[in-house]
């Protein structure tokens, strides 16, 4: 989905239903971290919670080298779909480009629910340069 089109369904959502209380956004951000650490894809793993109603859930990551943005983004999408996102409603948002992959997502947990929010960040992890041996 193209990111203008997913912030205006994430308004929608937000304009009709409350955010997530922080027990709940606590679950979110657990599940969204062991997530991303059981993967393999992903390293040096940090997600938090915020008071930002557009992204409740924040994660920072960095992907292996040897994966294309292409396959991070598709296993970000994995992960949102078949893990975090809840199943009455979400929409997500994907942009791969350069050395990084964005997911943000939102989703709510039903009809008279509230909602939380997700913006993921994975990053290219950088290969070390091999030190030449002394002459």
């Amino acid at each position: 989905m193209e990111l203008t089109q997913y912030k205006k369904y994430r308004t929608a959502v937000q304009s009709n239903a409350s955010p997530a209380s922080t027990p709940q956004i606590l679950e979110v951000e657990d599940n969204v971290r062991s997530m991303l650490m059981s993967t393999g894809f992903f390293e040096d793993v940090e997600v938090e919670h915020t008071d930002d109603v557009d992204k409740l859930v924040i994660g920072l990551c960095r992907f292996r080298p040897f994966y294309t943005e292409r396959d991070v983004a598709e296993r970000l999408e994995e992960i949102w779909s078949d893990k975090v996102r809840y199943p009455f409603w979400a929409r997500h948002a994907v942009l791969a480009e350069g050395d990084h992959v964005e997911l943000e997502g939102a989703s709510r947990v039903g009809p008279q629910g509230h909602y939380v929010t997700v913006h993921l960040v994975a990053q290219r992890a950088r290969i070390p340069e091999q030190r030449r041996p002394p002459v």
